[in-house]
């Protein structure tokens, strides 16, 4: 009896050995493959140093990361330059499977078999002219038998302060958690900041009780989704305050199309001693050729150049129309749903839609198909006081035309509008070149 004891004590003990070398092993396959996925999927370049040991390994890996944040959709570098040069560089400790006997996150799991726990030093470096000092980041991971991960992450509190230009900012601790597939098709983040606070000479700006979240799901179909979520308790800039808000968004890519639906919520919104709120925003979009929209995206950017040339202006303005077949060939569709904000004289409120029915595709040149394709609503609610202040003011050039489309309607004017067979409609009625006189 007392053999068999001392068999199974040297056999559990030799597991505990031996089994963390193969442990290792697989561990530094899979960290390398979901590397290789990452930057074949994504064309990012990311370096790695894998250094194996028996019980536990260590690894350097290097990537730029506003390739990263591009590739999923969450910067425009055309847009923003500036934010082009973001790298991060990662130290990593990866203790091995398949019961790690050093636990580093209080959510590290203790009874499910693992590949590795690691614990990752990232520092991030920034532009200069951005942000000139490097941020750290603390990730614990788990990565389980099958390659997937889950984990979470931390950012210590900080505060930054320039004292020749004034400008101050304060960060309380940030913590967040993280998983992902195992062939990085599911992604997912979150965190939380309880307090963010910059100053300058000029202004200073404080928000408060921030949450983030963000998923990317690919399916086997190739169908890639995404939703990302914003709220914070209250933001606070010199005299406006804003609370409760909250944005959400959902996006779809189906085959060369897109989908997108966002919304934008607040309760209330102060400045000075004006009070608005609540506001509530709901845009929903369908049917966007994805290749068209990046163009058009480009383009549109383009427009805010402060050139004088109006050679260029005409250009890019034939480039956008030219878009226009492509754009439609789907039958797309623009919903602004809801837009109502709330005031002192009562609430504003604001509908629209712009949508192609069912048109094939049109032909470059078919300008009238294109034109004859589109059908749009529009309807408008507001107060009588702000109409009549930052409308129907002769200050305003066209107050003369709105005057005879708006309708007094007891304590609101409303205002709706159609365009449906090449022709205009205001409140039910064709629309007549009379009633800009």
């Amino acid at each position: 009896m007392k053999k068999i004891i001392a068999g199974t004590v040297l056999l559990f003990i030799a597991a505990v050995l031996i089994t963390p070398l193969f442990v290792g092993i697989a561990a530094e396959k899979k960290i390398n493959e979901q590397i290789s996925k990452v930057s074949l999927t994504t064309d990012v370049t990311i370096s790695n140093i894998y250094k194996r040991n028996w019980f536990s390994s260590n690894a350097e890996t290097s990537f730029d990361l506003s390739q990263i944040l591009a590739a999923y959709g969450l910067l425009r570098l055309d847009t923003m330059p500036d934010l082009g040069e973001i790298k991060v560089k990662t130290r990593s400790e990866i203790i091995h499977g398949p019961f790690p006997l050093k636990r580093f996150y209080p959510k590290q799991p203790l009874t499910v078999p693992l590949l590795g726990v690691t614990k990752n030093i990232s520092t991030i470096t920034f532009p200069p002219d951005v942000l000139n000092f490097t941020p750290t980041i603390t990730t614990y991971t788990s990565i389980y038998p099958n390659g997937s991960g889950s984990g979470a992450f931390t950012i210590p509190k900080f505060n930054y302060q320039i004292s020749d230009t004034g400008k101050v900012l304060k960060i309380s601790e940030i913590d967040g958690e993280i998983s992902f597939s195992s062939d990085m098709s599911k992604l997912f983040f979150s965190f939380n900041a309880p307090k963010i606070f910059f100053k300058s000479l000029d202004n200073e700006f404080e928000v408060n009780g921030l949450k983030c979240s963000w998923r990317n799901d690919r399916d086997i179909a190739g169908i890639q989704s995404g939703d990302f979520k914003l709220i914070f308790d209250n933001i606070i800039s010199g005299k406006t305050k804003i609370n409760n808000c909250e944005f959400s968004s959902f996006r779809k890519e189906e085959g060369s199309n897109l989908f997108f639906n966002t919304s934008i919520s607040i309760k209330s919104f102060k400045d000075d001693n004006t009070g608005l709120g609540p506001v509530e925003i709901e845009l929903s979009v369908k049917n966007i050729k994805k290749n068209a929209y990046k163009q058009l995206a480009s383009l549109l950017s383009g427009l805010n150049n402060k050139s004088e040339n109006q050679f260029a202006h005409i250009l890019m303005m034939t480039q956008i129309i030219g878009l226009l077949p492509e754009l439609l060939s789907e039958s797309p569709e623009i919903n602004l749903k809801k837009f109502e904000i709330g005031t002192p004289d009562g609430k504003v409120s604001i509908s629209a839609s712009i949508k192609a029915d069912e048109a094939e595709l049109i032909n470059l040149n078919d300008l009238e198909g294109i034109i004859n394709s589109i059908t749009a609503d529009f309807s408008m609610i507001i107060p009588n006081s702000i109409a009549e202040k930052y409308i129907l003011n002769n200050k305003n050039p066209r107050y003369i035309m709105l005057q005879s489309m708006m309708v007094e309607d007891g304590v609101n004017y409303t205002l709706d509008l159609k365009y449906n067979d090449s022709q205009f409609f205001v409140n039910g009625q064709p629309f007549s070149t009379d009633q800009g006189n």
